[in-house]
This record gives C-alpha cells, structure tokens and sequence, in this order.
C-alpha cells in the first residue's frame, strides 16, 4: 500500500452515532455527523488537502441506508472503510444501541464471542458497504494479542487500535503504554516488539506522545488527557505541530490522526458546545493536517 521510507498521515475517523455533551449516546439512534458533517464538513477538507480517510465504522451505523449512502459515496472518492467494533451493537450478546456501558471488547467478553462479533461486523461492511474491510479499530482501543490472533485468522491486514504510553487497566481494558509509536509488523509472541517481522498484521499505533505542557507534564495525573495525541478534539495546533516536528526529526514514517464523526458537530461531545467552538476545531485540523503535509507526510 505504501512505498519504502515515505512519510505518511492517515486521518483516521472513529465512524458513530451521535451523543451528547456528556458522551451519551442518543436514543433513538441518530447519525447527524455521518448524515450531515461527512459531506458538508469533511469531505470539502478531504479534497482540499487530498486526503483519502480511513472511516472506522461502529455496527450502528451499518443500520442506517441513509449512512450507508454516505459512506459509498466516500468510497467512490478513495476513502477507506475499516471495522470499529463496539461490541454492545453487534451478534451475538448484542445490546440495545445507546443503551448501556460501552465495553472493551479484548476485555469484556471471551476470545470466541469476540471474534464472532468482529466477523459479523466484517460481513455486514461487505453486505452494506460492498467492500472487504482490511482495516480493524476496537473500541477504547481494546485489542489485545486474541484480538490480534482474530484479525489475522479473518483475513485483517491492518489494526490501529494500540495507544502508545497509555495505560487504560484503571478503567477495566488494556496497557498500551509499550506500544512503539511507529507502524510495525505485529509479533504474537509480543505485541509490542518492533522487531524485524514483515508479515502478518501491521499495526498503526494512534500518534500519542509523552505529557502535555513541557517540564509541567511530569506533575499530571497519568491520564490520556494529558498525553500529546495528535488528535485536534482537545490538543492546541501549536502542540500537534511540535508532535509533527519531533515525528519528522526521529524519523517516524506513519503518524495516525484520531477522532470521533460526532466531535466535529455542535452539541454532540463535550468538545463543541457552540458555533464558535465548532470552527476552532475544524481550524485546528485543517491547520494540522496543512503542517504535516507541508513536513513531507502525505496522505495515500
């Protein structure tokens, strides 16, 4: 898919359906940041910046004919669709969609219900979407080496599920913290050795770097709050560019930007409460995505 030694920035969309400024998720279901935000807000950047975007699809959103419009009409303009499981929304031990806690799925069920969820969501992206989805993200980044082992026994080629220095245990999932931050070839024996495979599945770590806020960091609670991701939802330009920078100067060939379709719409996250806010953040990533171009980090 990519060349030897090119620098590369894949824009990678977490694909679900609308919540609220407390994170809860609507109900009934409503889809307004595919339905609407993808073409009137995104797809006018995409093609500005020629960025080809990777949509993580959660299982609700396959419901909707009129999101899955959207999302074929993304395909036909080079986006790619990958599999976002949130596995309260999926067969079998499937849930009411915006009911309940959202769950790990490495975490919350055992290795034969997960991979019969991931394998349904995988068959209702080519039933839906008429594609044979090659990319895999888990909910809150929960994936651990089952989950890896299911994606490769899937015929998966990509994850991008792993948290570089993020330690998600407190809240029930799992320890990314010794994720490289580069692209690399996943190796079962351990998951977080960047070692010299070439084969099997190639994981995209999240672009997440050491403490915000310069010698200050060290004083922060270990929270992923706090953590520089390079993810325009809570982080000021001037730090996701000084990520681009340091990426550039250590040599990393992939960085990965992450956020949710619903931060992106007013009132649908805590993030954008109001107009003004909603213009800050699109600013912040057009800014973003501007920069790392610029640094030589095009998209595929």
């Amino acid at each position: 898919m990519e060349k030897k030694n090119e620098k590369r920035l894949w824009v990678t969309i977490d694909t679900e359906m609308d919540a609220d400024i407390h994170w809860k998720k609507t109900q009934p279901a409503c889809f307004s940041s595919v339905v609407e935000g993808i073409p009137a807000i995104l797809r006018p950047i995409w093609n500005e910046y020629d960025i080809k975007p990777i949509y993580f699809v959660s299982p609700e959103v396959l419901g909707s004919d009129e999101c899955c419009e959207i999302l074929k009409e993304e395909i036909r303009k080079g986006a790619i669709i990958g599999a976002h499981l949130h596995p309260e929304h999926i067969e079998p031990l499937k849930e009411e969609a915006g009911g309940g806690e959202e769950k790990f799925p490495c975490i919350a069920y055992s290795r034969e219900v997960e991979r019969a969820k991931i394998d349904n969501l995988s068959k209702l992206i080519q039933e839906r979407l008429g594609v044979h989805v090659e990319w895999y993200r888990a909910a809150r980044f929960g994936a651990d080496v089952d989950t890896i082992e299911i994606l490769q026994e899937l015929g998966f080629k990509y994850d991008s599920s792993f948290t570089p220095n993020i330690d998600w245990s407190d809240r029930g999932g799992p320890n990314h913290k010794l994720s490289p931050i580069n692209s690399y070839y996943i190796d079962l024996k351990d998951i977080y050795d960047n070692g010299e495979k070439t084969e099997g599945i190639k994981e995209y770590p999240v672009t997440i770097m050491g403490k915000r806020f310069g010698v200050l960091g060290k004083f922060l609670p270990d929270n992923w709050l706090f953590y520089r991701w390079l993810r325009p939802t809570h982080m000021l330009y001037i730090e996701q560019r000084s990520m681009i920078r340091e990426a550039k100067k250590t040599k990393i060939a992939d960085i990965v930007m992450m956020f949710h379709s619903m931060e992106i719409m007013i009132g649908k996250t805590p993030y954008v409460r109001t107009k003004w806010m909603q213009n800050y953040y699109i600013w912040r990533l057009k800014k973003t995505i501007s920069y790392a171009k610029k640094q030589g980090y095009f998209s595929i």
